[in-house]
């Protein structure tokens, strides 16, 4: 009687962060601030017709070193205008939520101006 002998058993394929569900319906957006000058994290939803107003504008205040985080839900009618501010510096305008993602900014008010930079992105993966 012939023996027959099977490969052994392969280990699960490795899984890859997802990517994000088209039909996503939040976004979470942090910002870290740094430096010692008072900073502000501010949103609004902007609509895409003129004149119609929304509920959801949001002011923060940012601490020196700490992630101030807001969960953004999708509009079909309005985007979202997100920004850093301080007093005597011109606005940094961040871009608009990628839904289905979380993403971190960083922002500092230097000698040059209030500079805002990405500095993470990851899925924060989907929910019923």
């Amino acid at each position: 009687m012939p023996l027959i002998v099977a490969p052994p058993p392969q280990p699960p394929p490795a899984q890859h962060a997802a990517a994000p569900a088209a039909d996503a319906r939040a976004a979470v957006v942090c910002v870290r601030a740094s430096g010692p000058r008072p900073l502000f994290f501010s949103g609004k939803l902007v609509g895409k017709k003129p004149g119609a107003k929304f509920p959801g504008d949001f002011e923060l205040p940012l601490k020196a070193n700490v992630d101030q985080c807001n969960n953004l839900l999708r509009s079909k009618v309005a985007d979202w205008s997100l920004q850093v501010t301080t007093p005597g510096f011109k606005a940094c305008y961040l871009p608009a939520p990628e839904f289905g993602q979380r993403v971190t900014y960083s922002a500092k008010a230097t000698a040059r101006g209030l500079a805002c930079a990405p500095i993470a992105k990851s899925p924060i993966g989907t929910w019923k």
